[in-house]
């Protein structure tokens, strides 16, 4: 086994599409059921610039020094301080499974994490050998998830005509936000560390503007638009709530469904739903060659669950997030 670190941005095409290989034939067999992400989006995502404070690391594992790629790792640090975000990705062909390739992959990245406290694994799916993996090597279950599918043909769009909330009005964008709202669409960007967290010890770092800037031009970078929409209170001209999805050149016929938040203070208007379905009502209308749109869910984040429902998401799986404490992960791998 021989595990070196790789670039993406600076690997030729054939290297990059053959770490997306091996991360498509892992997903193939441990969610059979669910499609297979565009092999073009997937070496898209590897080549693009990282997102604003964040950092990403890579390894391959072949066989032999000059063999067959047999698994890929990526790690993931958000932010700076010891307890921000660190998460660890690993795929390995199926045939090649059980040879401890998987473990020398989390002991190198578990290693590079530094003195973040701990290793999170996301949308980890109960019986796959994700779980069993996870399981081996001690990761705790923080959260159970609920993933979600809108498909737009099927949809009864009827169910998008909601009410325009008194004292509150829309704004739309696509890219990059007006700049009279850019201050406060930051500080609304961060109630959405309001919503359920489960038992997860991680912290994510803060919007703010410079942030909001970094991110839209690293969209723009990585062929990615930003389809955002904002509840503005009409008394004191600031972003109540919103919603954002993203799309990608590389997978125009699906849409991404990121954060919905609305403030505290703007809660029990219904601002949820209607800039969702009003964010889904202009999709539609201005790119009709969207299909689906996908998001997850917490499962006990039940108000967001019952938004998502009402704008004609359905349930399509369930998933877990882990998490192990590095200290402890390091000294039982050795």
């Amino acid at each position: 086994m021989h595990i070196t670190g790789f670039r993406p941005r600076s690997a030729t095409p054939d290297e990059v599409a053959a770490y997306a290989a091996v991360q498509l034939a892992a997903l193939a067999a441990d969610d059979p059921d669910e499609p297979l992400p565009a092999r073009d989006w997937l070496t898209a995502r590897l080549t693009r610039p990282p997102s604003p404070d964040v950092r990403r690391l890579y390894w391959i594992a072949r066989d032999a020094p000059d063999g067959q790629l047999t698994a890929v790792a990526s790690l993931m640090l958000a932010g700076e301080l010891d307890s921000d975000l660190a998460a660890i990705n690993i795929a390995v062909r199926p045939e090649q499974r059980r040879r401890g390739t998987g473990t020398a992959l989390l002991r190198t990245a578990a290693a590079a994490g530094g003195s973040r406290h701990c290793l999170f694994a996301e949308g980890v799916r109960a019986g796959t050998p994700g779980a069993a993996f996870a399981d081996f090597h001690q990761f705790a279950v923080v959260q159970q998830t609920l993933l979600l599918s809108l498909d737009l043909a099927a949809v009864r769009q009827a169910s998008w005509d909601l009410p325009d909330p008194a004292g509150y009005r829309l704004v739309q964008w696509t890219g990059s936000a007006p700049e009279d709202l850019l201050s406060s669409y930051a500080a609304a960007r961060n109630a959405i560390y309001e919503a359920p967290q489960g038992s997860m010890s991680f912290t994510e770092p803060e919007w703010s503007p410079e942030r909001l800037r970094a991110e839209e031009a690293a969209a723009r970078d990585r062929a990615c638009e930003l389809w955002v929409a904002v509840a503005v209170h009409e008394q004191t001209g600031a972003v109540a709530g919103l919603t954002c999805l993203e799309v990608f050149a590389q997978e125009p016929e699906l849409g991404r469904q990121q954060d919905t938040a609305v403030l505290a203070a703007h809660r029990g208007h219904g601002l949820g739903a209607w800039l969702k379905a009003a964010n889904l009502r202009r999709l539609t209308a201005a790119r009709p060659v969207v299909r689906e749109v996908r998001t997850s869910n917490a499962a006990d984040n039940e108000h967001m669950l019952r938004v998502n429902r009402q704008v004609g998401f359905t349930v399509t799986a369930s998933a877990q997030n882990r998490e192990a404490a590095l200290a402890d992960l390091r000294a039982r791998l050795g």
